[in-house]
């Protein structure tokens, strides 16, 4: 037996115009169902490639990097800086990678002829000058997990030196209050 409006039955069973019609409307969006579902699937994969979570391994950690490049090495890519705040005209920066045990120095805004040094107290001195641009870093010196280092920058003695500072040091330590 039926009801007043029609058969039971029948109003919860698609028609074969409601079947036409949802098969339609996913054939006009199943292109953009289809990007967005690759797309999804792929961000996370990019992502993880993208912003690694551990900074690469060092290729030569401690005592090994001793006398070599902090970026060619992979050190620079967890490295903490310092620098002085005030009285330092070339931007002296001293570099500490602890995945690493080096330290270097840097300077941001030299001239050609400028020399950077980085002295560790018993342990090795390196020192590089700036050839070309305005800045430089000396290659990496070894350090233990106690230290203490004196990072000078030297002005050039060309005599188409621009700068009229002298000679400045800054002194660190594992104690330093290493930023970013």
């Amino acid at each position: 037996m039926g009801t007043a409006g029609g058969d039971t039955n029948s109003s919860h069973r698609p028609t074969r115009g409601r079947w036409a019609a949802a098969w339609a409307w996913l054939r006009a969006h199943s292109t953009h169902a289809l990007v967005v579902a690759v797309a999804g699937g792929l961000v996370p994969v990019v992502v993880q490639y993208a912003l690694p979570d551990d900074p690469p391994p060092a290729t030569c950690p401690g005592p090994g990097c001793d006398g070599r490049n902090p970026q060619k090495e992979g050190c620079s890519a967890d490295a903490v800086g310092w620098q002085p705040p005030r009285g330092n005209p070339v931007a002296l920066q001293v570099r500490y990678s602890k995945h690493c045990g080096v330290l270097w120095a840097r300077i941001l805004n030299g001239e050609q002829g400028d020399q950077v040094t980085i002295q560790v107290s018993g342990g090795s001195q390196k020192a590089a000058l700036v050839a070309y641009g305005k800045d430089q870093f000396t290659p990496m010196a070894s350090v233990d997990d106690t230290f203490r280092a004196t990072a000078c920058a030297v002005p050039t003695t060309y005599d188409t030196r621009k700068g009229d500072w002298k000679k400045y040091c800054v002194r660190v330590s594992q104690r330093t209050a290493w930023g970013g």
